[in-house]
């Protein structure tokens, strides 16, 4: 993991805002749009969490704890 736990966060809000605006959400819609988008985002990295969480491989723990922190960034992420 390259990236960090912040920059994951915005790249999975930013990756499903585009894709609920693309399908349907209109520009009065904005702010139901980024909830929406960041609820997707936080689905993500919680199954994540919960697949590195049953998993007992090296190194696994490093990879969940990075999870952890992309999904505390997205909850605590603001435009």
């Amino acid at each position: 993991m390259t990236q960090p736990p912040k920059e994951k966060a915005k790249e999975l809000i930013t990756h499903y805002h585009n894709l609920i605006q693309d399908i349907g959400g209109e520009l009065g819609q904005e702010i139901l749009v980024s909830i929406l988008a960041k609820q997707c985002a936080l689905f993500v990295a919680r199954e994540v969490l919960k697949q590195k969480w049953n998993i007992e491989v090296p190194g696994s723990y490093d990879e969940y704890y990075y999870w952890e922190e992309v999904e505390h960034e997205i909850e605590n992420y603001e435009d």
